[in-house]
């Protein structure tokens, strides 16, 4: 796993790529790259995902674009391609460790809150998510090149993207698998 760089506050414009965007996010907001009246503690910044007790996946708790400064997802969410958001996940899993991947439109419509108004999501979980579509790795099984999206504005999943088409990108890790003892 990579290190965060020394200086972190410049690191989104050296990069330049936007796949990179998210690592140079992160490193950032480890490195003090942000301003706040009160700074987080490391446990705050340690903060930047969240697991389903349930599923024991790991959810990024900003949108690929954003970082997590111990309060919240600051800058500007990156719109992407499929294509890209694969390449997101990729670099994800390189610079995080781990594999990051995009969820199934069933892992993400379960983060769906419906009583909730748009953003159609915990914000308290993860604050600061355009309400908008966002990627999932299923595709639509009758259009082919299409894949599911789930869209925060209204909480609904839609199988018509293709490829070509920008989205939002959450990403997600599965939980490690569970170590048994073996029966002596």
């Amino acid at each position: 796993m990579k290190k965060c760089p020394p200086d972190g506050r410049n690191q989104a414009t050296k990069l330049g790529s936007s796949v990179s965007v998210i690592i140079a996010a992160l490193c950032f907001s480890f490195a003090g790259g942000f301003a706040k009246s009160a700074e987080p503690t490391p446990t705050q910044l340690r903060q930047f995902t969240i697991t389903d007790q349930k599923t024991g996946l790991e959810w990024l708790r900003c949108t690929v674009g954003q970082r997590w400064n111990g309060f919240r997802c600051i800058g500007v969410p990156k719109m992407m391609t499929w294509d890209q958001a694969q390449q997101a996940a990729a670099s994800a899993s390189k610079e995080l460790g781990g594999e990051w991947r995009l969820p199934s439109v069933d892992e993400l419509q379960a983060l769906v809150c419906d009583k909730c108004p748009p953003p159609k999501i915990d914000q308290q979980l993860f604050p600061d998510t355009p309400a908008a579509p966002f990627w999932t790795y299923s595709k639509a099984p009758l259009s082919i090149g299409r894949y599911w999206t789930v869209n925060f504005f209204t909480g609904h999943n839609f199988g018509r993207n293709t490829t070509g088409m920008e989205r939002y990108v959450r990403l997600v890790k599965s939980a490690p698998p569970r170590q048994t003892k073996p029966v002596p």
